[in-house]
């Protein structure tokens, strides 16, 4: 995808806020919000497009036949104008084949052999990390576990992860608006697209290979299936990678700035269910993906709105994780939810690596709050991209140690209530 390609590229001018401003980088709630109270949870942007910020609203839209992307194939352009080129953004009949090749990859027992490994990989990152007393989530944690357990998945071989890591970080790059990206960092980015597609066009050549390339392999006869296998891990790569860090870099911030909810996690003694559940909450309040564009396939209706054919409809995954009307006190972290968040999306597109990226998330949480977690002091940012949403830096201080919580401290701990 060319940098003029971007979703972010295709739809900047749609939206009734300017995404363009440093503002809505660190607070795009804010902006939302303003919309939500002036226009209601459907609201026609003067650009004609359809911004969806209500949940029931978002739940009907995703979930609806008639809204989709508008490509049938990997060949096509999308209903707003960004080149299909994988089955991520194609409707059925293309979407269902190709989505079922890459599913069987993702099964539960899949996953389940994955996951003592995933604890262990965030055991030993988190370990290192904290040696010396700080460190940064989203470099020394997120970052390097992610994208291992993404090469296991597709299953990248050894001697391609050095340059499969550098390549994912540069395509979550290439995600950005273009006028963000300077120019040398634009031709990075070209050239590991085209070094990525090598290497795993390489990899599906080995008779020996693993993961998600074993399965699409046994389908891949001819050059066009082996073309839109390349195509499709590439863009799981980037899709796979950018998700994880985000929800584990989004999150474990989302926790520092609530320190009663970071407390009450604690005094829950950091176990798996606890923070499993403490997961869905940091998913609903600052999800990593904040965007869902769909296009209406054929005339349709969005609560009372009308929706012609060809409509573009932006549904704001971000805005529905805070409808009031859903989530009291939406604007509060409240570990004890048991939200029903749309931060995966939903229906035929909900998110194949959403059990990955919780088992993750988890994992992280359970070896990093022994270490006590606390601010520096160090500025925050996010990343420029508008689409996906990341802490790109976050250092904390954390305990050498590791050591279980006492008894007399756990007793002073507060409810998330």
């Amino acid at each position: 995808m060319e940098a003029s390609d971007t979703f972010i590229d295709c739809l900047a001018g749609q939206f009734p806020f300017d995404i363009g401003t440093e503002e809505f980088v660190r607070d795009p709630y804010r902006f939302y919000e303003e919309v939500r109270r002036s226009g209601g949870p459907v609201h026609r942007a003067d650009s004609g497009a359809v911004v969806v910020l209500g949940h029931a609203e978002a739940k009907a839209v995703l979930g609806d036949p008639r809204f989709g992307h508008g490509a049938q194939t990997a060949q096509d352009r999308t209903g707003y104008g960004v080149p299909a080129r994988t089955f991520l953004l194609t409707d059925p009949p293309g979407h269902t084949r190709q989505r079922e090749r890459v599913r069987r990859a993702f099964t539960a027992r899949e996953i389940l052999v994955l996951r003592r490994d995933v604890d262990e990989r965030a055991a030993r990152l988190v370990g290192e990390s904290a040696r010396s007393g700080t460190a940064d989530v989203v470099a020394d944690v997120a970052r390097p576990l992610s994208a291992g357990v993404v090469a296991d998945l597709i299953g990248v071989p050894e001697d391609l992860r050095p340059r499969f890591t550098q390549a994912a970080e540069l395509l979550v790059r290439g995600m950005d608006p273009p006028g963000l990206i300077d120019p040398g960092t634009r031709e990075r980015i070209a050239r590991a697209r085209v070094r990525l597609a090598g290497d795993i066009g390489a990899a599906l050549r080995r008779p020996s290979g693993s993961g998600i390339l074993r399965t699409l392999a046994q389908d891949a006869d001819g050059r066009p299936a082996r073309a839109e296998t390349v195509a499709t891990c590439a863009q799981l790569v980037a899709a796979g990678y950018e998700t994880t860090v985000g929800l584990i870099a989004n999150g474990t911030h989302a926790l520092l700035r609530h320190p009663d909810q970071l407390a009450w996690l604690a005094a829950a003694g950091h176990s798996e269910q606890a923070c499993a559940v403490a997961v869905e909450e940091l998913l609903r309040f600052d999800p990593p993906i904040q965007l869902a564009p769909r296009c209406a396939l054929s005339d349709a209706e969005i609560a009372g709105t009308s929706v012609p054919r060809g409509t573009l409809v932006l549904v704001l995954l971000g805005a529905a994780n805070r409808d009031p009307r859903v989530f009291p006190d939406p604007h509060r972290l409240r570990l004890d939810r048991q939200p029903r968040h749309l931060a995966f999306g939903l229906g035929g597109h909900y998110c194949l690596g959403a059990a990955l990226a919780r088992l993750e998330a988890t994992a992280v949480l359970r070896h990093l709050l022994p270490r006590r977690p606390r601010r520096t002091g160090h500025p925050v940012s996010y990343s420029p991209a508008r689409v996906a949403r990341s802490v790109q830096s976050l250092r904390v201080r954390l305990d050498p140690d590791g050591r279980r919580p006492d008894a007399a401290r756990l007793a002073g701990m507060t409810s998330p209530a």
